[in-house]
C-alpha cells in the first residue's frame, strides 16, 4: 500500500461507509488489556517506550520489497504504534525517525530505527526496532509510565505494575490473536462498531507512511 491508496480508501469509507477491520492484534492480548486497566482513567499523558528486537530478514526476503510485503516499517511497526494509540487513547500528531548508517552492505538501514510519535493529547511515545540483536533477548518490552504508575509488558508473556511503591506480577501469554479474532466476528454477528475505529486504524497506518518521510528528509513530520 502507498500513501495515496491509504487516502483513497478513506475517501471510500467516508462516503460509502461498511465494516473494516485491520490486524492490530496487539491491543486485544491478555495482558495489553489487563494493564489498560491501571491507565484508563488518567487525567495526564503517558510516556511510553518500546523496544523491538525484531531479529534479521535479508533485504532480498519477499517482506522488505515495497511492492509485495511493504517493509518492516509499514508491515510491522505499524503493530506497535496501534498498541500505543490504545494506551494513550489519543491519536498521533508528529513523527521523527533516524536509522543507524552502515557500511555493511547485507545490514537495511531502516530495519534498525529510532522512532518518536507525539500524540494529541501529549502522551509521548518511542521505539526503538532492531533487526541486528541477538534471538536470545527476548523480542518485544513495553514500558508504560504515568499517574505515577508504570506498567511493562515482556514478550507478551509477563506483566508488571508498579504503584503505590508496590509492584504487581502477573502471566498473560498470547499476543492477542484469538482475542482479537473473537470480537471482530461477534461484532459482525450483532450489528455493531468494529473493534477499532476507522479513524485509528487510518493514522496508525499514515504514521508509518510520516515515518518514511522522515527518514528521507531528517525532519519530523506531522499527521494534518
Amino acid at each position: 500500500m502507498e500513501l495515496n491508496e491509504l487516502e483513497e480508501m478513506r475517501e471510500y469509507y467516508e462516503g460509502e461507509g461498511g465494516n473494516l477491520m485491520i490486524g492490530f492484534n496487539r491491543r486485544f492480548s491478555p495482558i495489553a488489556t489487563e494493564l489498560k486497566k491501571y491507565f484508563q482513567d488518567l487525567d495526564e499523558p503517558l510516556l511510553m517506550n518500546y523496544r523491538v528486537n525484531a531479529g534479521f530478514i535479508p533485504k532480498e526476503h519477499w517482506t522488505q520489497n515495497e511492492n509485495i510485503g511493504g517493509g518492516r516499517i509499514i508491515g510491522e511497526v505499524c503493530h506497535f504504534i496501534d498498541l500505543m494509540q490504545f494506551f494513550s487513547d489519543s491519536l498521533p500528531e508528529l513523527v521523527f525517525a533516524q536509522c543507524i548508517n552502515s557500511k555493511n552492505h547485507k545490514v537495511k538501514n531502516d530495519d534498525n530505527i529510532s522512532i518518536t510519535i507525539k500524540f494529541r493529547n501529549g502522551s509521548v511515545g518511542n521505539i526503538i526496532y532492531t533487526s541486528n540483536g541477538d534471538k536470545a533477548m527476548p523480542k518485544e518490552r513495553l514500558e508504560i509510565f504515568g499517574g505515577n504508575k508504570v506498567g511493562v509488558i515482556d514478550d507478551f508473556k509477563n506483566g508488571e505494575i508498579y504503584s503505590g511503591n508496590r509492584v504487581k506480577t502477573f502471566k498473560e501469554e498470547g499476543k492477542g490473536h484469538r482475542e482479537e479474532i473473537n470480537v471482530f466476528f461477534a461484532a459482525l454477528s450483532k450489528g455493531i462498531a468494529m473493534p477499532i475505529e476507522f479513524e485509528s486504524m487510518y493514522y496508525t497506518t499514515k504514521a508509518t507512511f510520516k515515518i518514511l518521510d522522515s527518514l528521507s528528509t531528517g525532519l519530523p513530520q506531522t499527521l494534518a
